[in-house]
């Protein structure tokens, strides 16, 4: 089995983000989305139990490759990544055709992401890769069970709902469904050995093109702060009031 996971390096969110012409400013130094640390456990799970290949797929500026570290850090056993100034802002489907022939390049089986980024937020990226690989996306994952068959248990509006995992599919892992490892001293020194292969967009299949264009980016201002009410024991009749003022009761 060989499984590919996508990595995000972005910029460190204790800092301030800022941005030029409505794109991220990315520093030389950018660490590992944290959403990113959950589809990297499902995929050791699977590659303790099937001695599975997990290689970590990525896109963007690599810098200093700290994020990038910080994957292999945790278990996977090898990086690559695809790092062109014509991708610079980028929308979900150029990316994602990006990453989908990134999983090619390895024919995985198995391609995990978490569920969306922390820096963009679309939300779509793992269902665009499904369908430029023509296989199935089982999204919102938050535990698998491994038997005679691999059973995924995935996150629904009304619930959760168990699912048999194909051969061959792409996951998203939401956040909380499994707890993701720490490193270890020993884990962060072996790391330091493992591949990072950058690949040139040329040697990809590309099809997709950038369709965005950011006209203007402006500043919103906060909300003003709502009433403080002190309770002393008779706050309830005060939403009560309000209730009425808005002619809901």
């Amino acid at each position: 089995m060989k499984i590919a996971v996508c990595a995000k390096q972005i910029p460190d969110p204790a800092n301030e983000v800022t941005y030029s012409d409505g794109i991220i400013n990315r520093p030389d130094e950018q660490v590992l989305d944290d959403t990113d640390r959950y589809g990297i456990e499902v995929a050791l799970q699977l590659k303790e139990k099937f001695d599975a290949e997990v290689t970590i797929i990525s896109m963007g500026p690599a810098g200093t490759q700290k994020g990038l570290q910080q994957a292999l850090q945790m278990g996977a056993d090898k990086a690559i990544y695809v790092d062109d100034d014509s991708l610079k802002g980028s929308n979900s489907l150029k990316t994602a055709n990006v990453l989908s022939e990134l999983a090619k390049s390895l024919t995985a089986d198995i391609v995990i992401f978490g569920t969306e980024s922390t820096d963009g937020y679309s939300g779509t990226v793992p269902q665009q890769v499904s369908r430029f690989l023509d296989v199935e996306c089982i999204s919102y994952v938050k535990g698998l069970e491994v038997g005679d068959n691999i059973t995924l248990t995935r996150q629904t509006v009304e619930g959760s709902e168990k699912v048999n995992m194909p051969e061959k599919c792409v996951i998203s892992v939401t956040a909380g469904g499994v707890e993701p490892r720490y490193p270890n001293f020993k884990d962060i020194m072996a790391a330091k050995s493992k591949p990072i292969e950058q690949i040139s967009l040329g040697d990809l299949n590309i099809v997709s093109e950038q369709n965005v264009e950011f006209l203007n980016v402006d500043t919103v201002e906060s909300s003003k702060a709502g009433e403080k009410i002190i309770d002393e024991g008779e706050a309830y009749q005060e939403i009560v009031n309000k209730l009425r003022e808005l002619k809901v009761i």
